[in-house]
């Protein structure tokens, strides 16, 4: 019998996914949480507010944290008291000026025999469903939402209460609640509808272990399919529907654009949100190519390419290389929708440099400015000068509710360094899907230029912030509602010197 400590057995044959997988409590500067390590790569956080289609990945040693529009997180053991487990990291990308960057987390408990029961490979598992009427089954899910399938439309979830062996179902307003308490060796639960006002011997419910689901990294959360293919955006079985959500009328792709963009900054300091990359030429056409989300080793990340103008060039693929034009990942082909398409690639390894995309033989690449990310809901895009050479950053916020814009430009991709012009430079914005509609954006004021929290932007009469319409009588109507969609460019000339942000895709922040 060995006497190793958990630190001890890690750095002899290395770290293993059944050294995580269990509950424990995530720290960092402004609070902590509760997380779960779940088989088979899912993410959990017991807080409702944090909860969304979350993964993590042993990498090289490390583990790897995607929570999506909280941020993708980077995790190495540390040395803990008492053999428990502790890691530490920070969120992406590494920044160790910020006091907000780090994240610690402290082994809190395994996982109980009901939770490895529910979970089965890790997918979650199958169950058939009995009430007085009948049986059908239904699915409890283990993904960061933990939805529960089942035939109806609805967003239906279910939760463990305290005594860990009650499994909770919220099966929304018109399904009601159920409780149900689960017999791990006859794999059984017996229980009732707990919603006031459905008293009656046929509120009893019992369900019976059926299999596990099959495994995949997918969450109905957002996939539409949970990685089991037959499940709707909210847990529900699908009967026929195609599943594309693909908006009739939408201008410009946009992977997730228009969900939120606040890409969970304020709870967890950033690190995702849309980075429009610039263009590229591949088979003589020209494609507008953004980021969404940072390039994490062992995370997806998926970039968005869009004809700009004609053509009629098909069958590309792509793929990320390093610096020195090694391949990160196996080309992938991408999931295309009229002239855009969406290309979706894990790196096996850090330091991505660049995106590469083929047609045939042809091959062309385009920084991934790794690292570079919104910090106020907007859209980040690359700022040129009037050689076609790269200065900077601007980050376009619209707001939906009004149409109005605030734009800032800053030297880095962090958003912390100001890249100033003079108070008196006019932005233009245009958006060619939209008739070639332009506004113009000027500085608040003289004075202080403050942005909508209040910080003064204004230095030596020089400034990075600009906004619309502020005190012009320019028309925002027509930029205003959450279904906004436009590929859009930034132009102006200071100091004798012309810059564009080439086309991007321009979607409100909600």
């Amino acid at each position: 019998m060995s006497d190793d400590q958990p630190q001890d057995k890690i750095r002899r044959v290395g770290l293993q996914e059944s050294d995580v997988i269990g509950w424990h409590i995530m720290y960092w500067e402004k609070a902590q949480l509760k997380i779960c390590f779940r088989p088979g790569g899912r993410f959990f956080c017991e807080d409702p507010e944090h909860r969304t289609a979350s993964t993590w990945v042993i990498v090289n040693g490390e583990v790897v944290i995607d929570w999506k529009e909280f941020g993708k997180y980077i995790l190495s053991i540390s040395e803990g008291s008492e053999g428990v487990l502790q890691m530490k990291g920070h969120l992406f990308p590494k920044n160790e000026a910020e006091p907000t960057n780090w994240r610690k987390t402290i082994f809190f408990k395994a996982l109980n025999p009901v939770e490895k029961l529910l979970f089965g490979d890790g997918a979650g598992t199958k169950w058939n469903f009995q009430h007085a009427d009948g049986n059908f089954p239904v699915e409890i899910q283990a993904d960061g939402n933990n939805h529960f399938g089942n035939p109806y439309p609805g967003d239906a979830h279910w939760s463990l209460k305290k005594d860990g062996k009650t499994i909770k179902i919220d099966w929304g307003k018109k399904g009601g609640e159920y409780e149900l308490e689960v017999d791990v060796k006859k794999k059984t639960m017996d229980g009732d509808k707990v919603t006031e006002g459905f008293p009656g011997d046929k509120d009893w419910r019992k369900a019976e272990f059926m299999s596990n689901l099959s495994d995949g990294h997918g969450d109905s959360g957002d996939t539409g399919s949970g990685g089991h293919g037959n499940l709707g955006a909210h847990g529900e079985f699908l009967h026929g529907e195609d599943g594309d959500g693909q908006e009739e009328g939408d201008d410009g792709h946009g992977h997730s654009h228009g969900h939120g963009h606040s890409h969970g900054g304020a709870a967890h300091g950033g690190g995702g949100g849309i980075v429009s990359l610039g263009n590229l030429t591949v088979a003589g056409e020209k494609f507008m190519v953004d980021r969404e989300g940072q390039i994490v080793q062992g995370t997806e990340t998926t970039f968005g390419v869009e004809r700009v103008g004609p053509g009629k060039a098909t069958g590309f693929t792509a793929w990320l290389q390093d610096s020195k034009g090694q391949r990160l990942c196996d080309p992938v082909k991408g999931d295309s929708h009229d002239d855009h398409s969406h290309f979706t690639v894990i790196p096996t390894a850090p330091d991505a440099d660049t995106f590469a995309i083929s047609c045939g033989d042809l091959v062309s690449t385009i920084s991934v400015h790794n690292g570079a990310a919104p910090v106020q809901g907007g859209i980040s895009a690359v700022l040129e000068d009037g050689d076609g050479k790269f200065v900077g950053f601007i980050e376009l916020k619209l707001h939906d509710d009004a149409g109005d814009l605030e734009l800032w430009i800053c030297k880095d991709g962090a958003m912390s360094e100001p890249l100033d012009f003079p108070a008196s430079t006019t932005i233009t914005v245009t958006c060619p899907t939209h008739g070639d509609k332009s506004v113009q954006l000027n500085v608040r004021d003289n004075e202080k230029n403050e942005d909508e929290d209040g910080n003064p932007n204004m230095r030596d009469g020089k400034t990075n912030y600009f906004i619309f319409p502020g005190e012009s009588d320019q028309d925002p109507t027509w930029l205003i509602g959450e279904k906004f969609r436009s590929t859009t460019t930034v132009t102006f000339t200071a100091e004798g010197k012309t810059y564009t942000a080439p086309p991007f895709v321009l979607v409100p922040h909600m």
